[in-house]
């Protein structure tokens, strides 16, 4: 082994500074059976499939299984986790402000908020409605937040907002994900969410299921 790594080397130097065209491959022929090489149409392969999904109605059954499945989801999406019915009354003031990540500037450039600067928006606007977060799988938490006398938005943390909609023609809104209720760590429904200066009061209030309420619309 140590007489062959310098015969190696020594061959490898000679090749490299032979001059151009010095050095040249041959043609040393076919030996043995060949095959050309083979790899299956992917796209080919994929169309194919459809077409046999097609025929055997297999396709037909996804298509419907996926419409049904957006209309499940738009009915009565995931509800927020963890939450539950308040047991008692509580009240917490909650600070909206946020630190800005990194500069925020119009579209010409002109600064707005720079990075780590931190920004309230109620201390620049208002809060022109309060929020009522409500499981909407409970009926006694729908009817009373219908029944409240100041401009509201009803936000559902659960339920089927489409169908309260047709039910009681007002609007009905969702917290997709749980977001809301992540930022504003609400846990207990239902929640009035209401400006109080520069911050947001949230105060849960329980709800007896006994209690029934005027569910009628009211502007």
């Amino acid at each position: 082994m140590r007489r062959a790594f310098p015969t190696m080397l020594a061959a490898a130097l000679l090749l490299a500074a032979a001059p151009p065209g010095a050095v040249s491959a041959k043609d040393l022929g076919v030996r043995g059976a060949t095959w050309p090489v083979a790899e299956p149409d992917l796209l080919a392969q994929i169309e194919a499939r459809l077409i046999e999904m097609q025929r055997s109605g297999a396709l037909a059954r996804l298509q419907e299984e996926a419409r049904a499945n957006a209309r499940r989801t738009l009915e009565e999406p995931d509800a927020a986790p963890g939450i539950a019915p308040a047991r008692e009354e509580r009240s917490r003031l909650f600070d909206p402000a946020i630190t800005v990540a990194r500069d925020i500037r119009t579209s010409d450039g002109t600064l707005i908020a720079a990075a780590g600067t931190r920004v309230n928006p109620l201390e620049r606007m208002t809060l022109a409605r309060d929020l009522l977060f409500v499981d909407g799988r409970r009926e006694a938490e729908i009817a009373w937040a219908l029944s409240r006398d100041r401009p509201a938005k009803i936000v559902l943390l659960a339920g089927r907002p489409l169908e309260l909609m047709r039910r009681h023609r007002r609007p009905f809104f969702f917290d997709q994900g749980g977001r809301l209720a992540a930022r504003f760590g609400l846990r207990l429904t239902p929640a009035l969410v209401a400006q109080d200066g520069t911050r947001l009061r949230i105060t849960e209030i329980p709800v007896d299921d006994r209690e029934r309420p005027n569910t009628e619309e009211k502007e």
